[in-house]
């Protein structure tokens, strides 16, 4: 849909060749903001009602990306302002849930058996709301529960559809989520009381009691204690900044909350009203017109307009505490801008009588407030383009409908969802990883390494969290983490300068360009890091002799800047002369151990390797060695690492003394691997050996942990898989144990009556000679039999054909069978 004339953005920039996606137009269009080198940003920030989980984090991150180009590489002055929603139906919901939970825990602080019996009672009743396809005459005990689930639902757990002939989606993962909680409760409730803690019952069954109890009590609430509200969202706003902080978020400029602007959306409202794009309903809320505002020359629904109709998206954004009949509406689609409070429901006063705000008029309100009539960007996640985004644009529009109209927002940017089985991450699934579980719990992630992840995808599409998406961002990581190693050793005496042109210079101000022109296409960040790729391939593969001073220099500080510019570098700022990135250096406090065991064991190790160690050098070099056992300058003493070090120097002479045996060379080299695969690994340091150069001390990396991963399970398969060979050899043989002369003989065969001297069958069972033919089919497995046995018997002469570990048995004496000599043989 194209755009009226007036909405537009005009003006200049310092970037004339910046492109940005803007959902508005579904096209990349030049960023031309209101004020030269200024944006003005508003973000949709949180609903603070639980714990941020990595979808946001791909939300908020990608988000911080973004921002940081703007203002790191195209060096724009930004103002980012982002909300907390801390008044919502979600909130209302969840405060009061807890809120009557907390007090029914204090009334009965012990598991008695009245409160096992209202356990079972919400047990019963959330299957029943939720679970439609267990009927209600269907006998429900915790016993057998997981029986009556697999019957009804076991196709939908094994990825099945609820519809027939469609994709599994986000209605099987609610599916699934809630039979998680209903086998949830029903195990707590057949966990014997003595083996669970109150708090640890209580946790398992909160969602069934948080329906129940809310249901009962719920309206008891008083829209003025506020506090049953703001307990909540206080903690859980604490906790997402918590979150950020620990992804390397920046944070925002301005934070601004509903619960704060109260005063300010009600007058928001009323002059939508007053503009005739609102109207008041007999129920006391105030909805917006869409047919009025259309009728006024407006486009709704501009962002997504294939989703106006959309009931199910409209009663989302409605909430699930608004009202439900539409009778009180113009029409279905109009959206509520001032909601009646009901019984319950936190309210404040307004000349419509007691209320509180809709969701999406919120944002309008502030946003505005904040930064006037037009703004250059709103971001969010792609789920809230509509309605939330569609509707603030609708609202905002009619409230500044009086004056000039111009394009409340030039730029929406929308960042796609991170996807786990095919569904989004979200709360009200909980099909999702916190970002503290899997920072600081799990540690499947660290900061850098998610952040790598969504710079390696498009920030607007969406990602799916896959095995190979983890190894490509793990890789990523690892070429950085070597590179800026050896760019470090490379750099340290590359303080002079040459006319000569070095190997990289043109390399270097291609990639420059290629990261420059990424970039301006709509922060095209994988392109960007595919550039990197490339130069940091070209620093490995050139030749040393090629290479000057300034193309160690000039590179790493090119790679710097960038992995400072994407927030990979913690908090250090984009302009830091400092080369490389957190993390590449060992702890200062091991310094003054390591590095002298590094160098005594180059010195045993070159000494070895040339086949000229002796145990005279061995205590020289050993001797020369700062006194491992003196308390370390620093102050600081670090038992591990100098332990590391005695141990090294104590092994070095042991082994070099006159008690000792064997070749000298040998074991050093031993000892110098010791150290380095075993010693210095557990306190995550390594020594990378080098050729006709000190090994490099650095620490231990992901990258250097999956590499000994994989070496590790390339070992341990490789040995399964001679293993298995070994056994099925083995097994193959032992077919061979029983001589051919008995195969067709009880208790082996009894189909047979009669056999010839060699033991092959001339009569069958019931005394009927043999067909020519079936005698010939039995002749070839007699045969095959015969050689079988032939090198059974062969191989148990020479030891080899018993039990895996084990000799074989004596071949057995004329005449005797296999049998005869080992019974339990069958």
């Amino acid at each position: 849909m194209s755009q009226p004339p007036w909405a537009q953005p005009t003006g200049s920039t310092h970037e004339p060749q910046l492109k940005i996606y803007n959902s508005l137009t579904r096209s990349k269009v030049p960023f031309i903001p209101i004020q030269p080198e200024k944006i003005s940003w508003y973000a949709c920030g949180p609903t603070v009602y639980d714990d941020a989980h990595l979808g946001h984090a791909r939300n908020y991150v990608s988000t911080d990306i973004i921002r940081r180009i703007l203002r790191d590489y195209f060096h724009f002055n930004i103002k980012f302002i982002m909300n907390t929603t801390d008044v919502d139906d979600k909130i209302i919901l969840r405060g009061r849930q807890r809120h009557l939970y907390d007090e029914y825990k204090k009334e009965h602080r012990y598991i008695d058996a009245e409160v096992r019996r209202d356990v079972r009672h919400a047990w019963v009743y959330y299957i029943e709301k939720y679970l439609k396809r267990i009927g209600p005459k269907t006998l429900l005990e915790p016993g057998t529960f997981d029986d009556v689930v697999e019957q009804a639902y076991g196709d939908i757990l094994a990825g099945g559809s609820l519809e027939p002939g469609t994709k599994p989606g986000d209605k099987e993962a609610k599916v699934k989520m809630h039979l998680a909680t209903a086998r949830s409760t029903a195990k707590a409730l057949m966990q014997d009381p003595k083996l669970l803690t109150p708090h640890e019952f209580y946790n398992r069954v909160a969602d069934p009691m948080y329906l129940v109890l809310d249901e009962k009590l719920g309206t008891t609430i008083k829209g003025d204690d506020y506090a049953v509200f703001t307990k909540l969202t206080k903690e859980y706003e604490t906790r997402f900044f918590q979150d950020m902080h620990d992804l390397n978020v920046l944070d925002p400029d301005e934070i601004v909350r509903v619960t704060e602007h109260g005063k300010e959306i009600a007058e928001f409202v009323k002059k939508i009203v007053d503009n005739d794009l609102g109207y008041l309903t007999s129920d006391g809320s105030v909805y917006f017109d869409i047919k009025a505002f259309e009728a006024a020359g407006f486009n709704y629904a501009r962002l997504e307009p294939w989703n106006r109709h959309n009931q199910d998206l409209q009663a989302d954004g409605e909430g699930a505490l608004s009202q439900q009949s539409s009778s009180v509406k113009r029409s279905d689609a109009d959206f509520a801008l001032w909601k009646a409070s009901k019984p319950g429901e936190p309210s404040w006063a307004s000349e419509w009588g007691q209320g509180r705000p809709g969701w999406h008029i919120e944002c309008s309100a502030m946003a505005s407030g904040k930064l006037g009539n037009q703004m250059d960007i709103h971001s969010g996640g792609v789920d809230l383009a509509f309605p939330h985004h569609d509707n603030e644009l609708a609202q905002s529009e009619a409230f500044w409908a009086d004056g000039t109209r111009k394009q409340w927002v030039n730029y929406f940017i929308h960042m796609g969802h991170l996807s786990i089985a095919g569904s989004k991450m979200s709360k009200s699934l909980k099909n999702f990883t916190t970002i503290r579980e899997a920072l600081h719990v799990r540690k499947e992630w660290t900061s850098r390494s998610l952040r790598i992840v969504f710079l390696l995808g498009t920030w607007k599409d969406g990602i799916e969290i896959t095995d190979e998406m983890v190894l490509e961002g793990r890789g990523w990581e690892d070429r950085v983490d070597n590179f800026f190693i050896n760019a470090v050793e490379n750099s340290k005496n590359a303080t002079t300068t040459t006319n000569q042109k070095g190997a990289l210079e043109d390399v270097l101000q291609e990639t420059e360009a290629r990261v420059r022109a990424a970039l301006l296409d709509s922060f095209n960040t994988p392109a960007a890091m595919s550039a990197i790729s490339t130069l940091i391939n070209a620093y490995n593969s050139t030749k040393k002799i090629d290479t000057t001073p300034e193309d160690h220099i000039s590179t790493a500080r090119f790679v710097t800047r960038m992995v400072n510019i994407f927030g990979l570098n913690g908090d250090t700022p984009a302009d830091s002369t400092t080369i490389g990135w957190k993390g590449i250096e060992i702890p200062d406090a091991a310094k003054e151990y390591v590095y002298p065991l590094a160098r005594m064991r180059d010195e045993l190790r070159q000494a070895a390797i040339a086949k000229s160690i002796t145990a005279e050098k061995v205590q020289k070099i050993v001797s020369s060695s700062p006194d491992q056992e003196d308390v370390p300058t620093s102050g600081r003493p670090r038992p591990s690492y100098a332990r590391a070090l005695s141990e090294f120097s104590r092994s070095a002479l042991e082994v070099a003394s006159p008690s000792e045996s064997g070749d000298l060379n040998k074991q050093i080299l031993a000892l110098c691997d010791r150290v380095r695969d075993v010693d210095l690994w557990q306190l995550d340091i390594y020594l990378e050996d080098r050729e006709n150069a000190p090994a490099l001390v650095r620490p231990v990396t992901e990258g250097l942990k999956a590499v000994r991963r994989e070496r590790e399970d390339k070992i341990r398969q490789k040995e399964e898989a001679k293993k298995k060979r070994e056994q099925e050899a083995l097994e193959k043989l032992q077919k061979g144990r029983l001589s051919p002369a008995d195969m067709f003989k009880p208790p082996h065969s009894n189909d047979f009556s009669a056999w010839d001297p060699d033991g092959l069958p001339t009569t069958a069972r019931d005394g009927t000679p043999l067909t020519a033919s079936k005698v010939k089919r039995l002749k070839k497995d007699w045969e095959l039999q015969r050689k079988a046995h032939e090198r059974y018997l062969s191989a148990t002469q020479n030891g080899a054909a018993g039990p895996a570990g084990t000799t074989a048995s004596p071949a057995p004496a004329a005449g005797g069978t296999a049998t005869e000599r080992d019974p339990s043989f069958s």
